[in-house]
């Protein structure tokens, strides 16, 4: 899953630039870099809040605007190192496959504004 986000993130943050900009640069490419990573720690954040949602046995509609998930996550990230390291490994897979779906995308950007 996290490969699709990047990958279409990536996409849609070129295309919008385009649209926006008129042309791709080479400082463009870079804010379509940024704006994908920055969705992609976006994406996996969403993804341990619904684990607190559903360890609160919740519904997540009903907590999008609650204040108890965010705090049990706070506090597990500041008093709990077992919580971060149960992550880990979700996270390091969530990178590699993160960065294998917007690789090509980011790469062809890369080639086609070289002398920009």
């Amino acid at each position: 899953m996290t490969s699709l986000v990047t990958f279409a993130a990536a996409a849609m943050a070129a295309k919008f630039y385009v649209a926006g900009a008129g042309s791709l640069s080479r400082k463009g490419v870079w804010v379509v870099a940024a704006i994908t990573a920055a969705t992609a720690l976006l994406s996996f954040v969403g993804g341990v809040w619904l684990d607190a949602v559903q360890f609160l046995g919740r519904e997540p509609l009903a907590m999008v605007f609650d204040a108890e998930p965010w705090a049990l996550m706070s506090d597990n990230l500041a008093y709990n190192p077992a919580f971060v390291g149960g992550y880990m490994k979700d996270f390091l897979l969530a990178l590699l496959f993160g960065a294998l779906g917007c690789f090509f995308t980011l790469r062809r950007l890369f080639a086609a504004t070289k002398g920009s």
